[in-house]
C-alpha cells in the first residue's frame, strides 16, 4: 500500500511569502514590486499576489509612483503606519508619562501629570487607565483598537508579569497593583522594571547600541542597576536582578546576628537631602540643587558628590567582576550628571578593584524609562499586526487519499 499526502496547505505558504514581503517592505520601503522580488527568492508574481493580501488586510499603503525612471511608473510600497498603536507609561515616583506610538516606533502624542498614588492603588490605576484613554484619542481611536500597552514601574515584576515586589514607591507597595492593572487596561498589557527599561533605551537608542554586554547604574531616588548580558535585559529567576541597593554596605562591620546597613541606605535622594540639612547647605536640599552647589565649588556639596560617586564605585566593583561588562553607564536623575560624577566614580574604583571598564553617561535624560517602555510597545505591536496580517484564514483541508 502507498501512502500519498497533500503538499504544505497552500495558506500557509502563502503566509510564509507573505511574512518574507512584509519583512521586505518594513526594511526597505517605500518600494516597488520589482525591486521586491530582486531582494527576497520570490517570482514577481508571487510578490505581487503578496503585496495585493497585504493591502486588502491594511498593513501596507501604496504611497504613488516611482519618479525618474523610463516607461510606465510602478507604484511604490510602505508598511501602513497606522495599522497598529502602541503606548508605553513611565509610572515614577512622582510624575507618570506616557507616549503613544505607531507601528513603526514613531511617537504620536505625549501625556504626563503629578502622581496620584499617595491617594491609594484604584487612583493610580484610574489614572493610568485615563492617560492610556486620553493617547488612544490622540490617534483617533478608542482605548479598546490600541495593540499594546508597555508600562515601567518602580518595583521588581515576577515571573507571572503581574506580582511586584521592593516596590515601596507604589500604594501599598505594590501589593495588587500588577493585577488591578490588567483587570483595567483592555488591551494587552506588559509590566516592567522601570530601569530594565531604561536599559532597553540605553540599548536601542543610547551608549549601550553598540556593545552586547553593559550595565546601567540608575541612581534616582534610589538605586537599580540594569544589566544587559549577551544583549539581552537579566531579569532574573524572580525579576529581582538588579536590585543592588539590597547589597550589603561598605560602610560598616555589623556584630554578629545583626544586619549590616544596605547600600541603598547610602545612596539616592533622601540620603542626599538629609546630608545636604546635617551640613547646612542653602537651599532645599534637594539633589539638583545639591549638584547645582557643586558645579558652583561649594564644598559641602562637593562632600556630598563624592559620597555618592564612592557608594556608585562600590557597586560597580561588586558586580564588574561577576558578569564582566564591556561599559558602565550612569543614569537617572542623580546618576546621569557626568561632569561631577565620572572622575570621582573612576576614582575610587580603583580603590575598590583590579576592573576597571569605561565608565560613561547616559544622554537619554529623563526620556530614557519612557523611550524604553515606548519601544518595547512598539515591537511588541508591530510583531503583533505582521503576524496578524500573514496569518493564514483557517479553511478546513482535503483529507488525505490512502491507496
Amino acid at each position: 500500500m502507498t501512502r500519498r499526502y497533500p503538499a504544505g496547505p497552500q495558506r500557509l505558504l502563502r503566509s510564509l511569502n507573505g511574512r518574507a514581503v512584509l519583512e521586505a517592505i518594513d526594511e526597505a520601503g517605500p518600494v516597488t514590486t520589482t525591486d521586491l522580488a530582486g531582494r527576497i527568492t520570490l517570482s514577481r508574481p508571487t510578490v505581487a499576489a503578496a503585496v495585493a493580501l497585504l493591502l486588502e488586510r491594511g498593513v501596507i499603503t501604496e504611497v504613488g509612483p516611482v519618479t525618474g525612471r523610463k516607461g510606465p511608473a510602478p507604484a511604490q510600497y510602505r508598511v501602513n503606519a497606522d495599522c497598529a498603536f502602541a503606548i508605553g507609561v513611565d509610572v515614577g515616583h512622582r510624575k507618570i508619562r506616557a507616549a503613544v506610538a505607531d507601528v513603526t516606533g514613531r511617537v504620536r502624542g505625549h501625556a504626563e501629570s503629578e502622581q496620584h498614588g499617595h491617594r491609594g492603588a484604584d487612583a493610580l490605576v484610574g489614572q493610568i487607565l485615563d492617560m492610556c484613554v486620553d493617547l488612544a484619542e490622540q490617534v483617533g481611536r478608542p482605548l479598546q483598537e490600541i495593540t499594546q500597552v508597555v508600562a515601567g514601574l518602580p518595583a521588581a515584576v515576577g515571573p507571572d508579569g503581574r506580582h511586584l515586589s521592593y516596590a515601596a514607591g507604589l500604594p501599598d507597595a505594590g501589593r495588587g497593583l500588577g493585577e488591578a492593572l490588567g483587570r483595567a487596561i483592555p488591551v494587552p498589557l506588559v509590566l516592567e522594571n522601570d530601569v530594565n527599561l531604561a536599559a532597553l533605551a540605553e540599548r536601542t537608542h543610547g551608549l549601550g547600541a553598540d556593545t552586547d554586554d553593559f550595565v546601567l547604574v540608575s541612581l534616582g531616588v534610589g538605586l537599580g542597576l540594569g544589566l544587559v548580558v549577551d544583549g539581552r535585559v537579566r531579569r532574573g529567576a524572580t525579576g529581582v536582578a538588579g536590585e543592588a541597593g539590597y547589597l550589603p554596605s561598605d560602610r560598616m562591620v555589623a556584630p554578629v546576628g545583626q544586619r549590616r546597613d544596605l547600600v541603598q541606605e547610602h545612596l539616592g535622594a533622601r540620603y542626599i537631602s538629609a546630608e545636604a540639612q546635617r551640613l547646612g547647605l542653602p537651599g532645599d536640599g534637594s539633589p539638583r540643587t545639591v549638584f547645582e552647589l557643586a558645579r558652583a565649588g561649594d564644598p559641602g556639596a562637593l562632600e556630598i558628590v563624592d559620597d555618592t560617586a564612592r557608594s556608585v564605585a562600590y557597586v560597580v566593583a561588586c558586580v564588574v567582576p561577576l558578569i564582566d561588562p564591556a561599559l558602565i553607564v550612569l543614569g537617572g536623575a542623580i546618576g546621569a550628571n557626568g561632569d561631577l560624577l565620572l572622575e570621582p566614580v573612576a576614582r575610587h574604583l580603583a580603590d575598590f578593584g583590579t576592573f576597571r571598564p569605561p565608565i560613561v553617561a547616559s544622554g537619554l535624560g529623563q526620556d530614557a524609562v519612557l523611550t524604553g517602555a515606548t519601544t518595547m510597545s512598539a515591537e511588541l505591536a508591530r510583531e503583533a499586526a505582521f503576524a496578524a496580517a500573514t496569518t493564514p484564514v483557517a479553511q478546513t483541508e482535503p483529507p488525505s487519499t490512502l491507496s
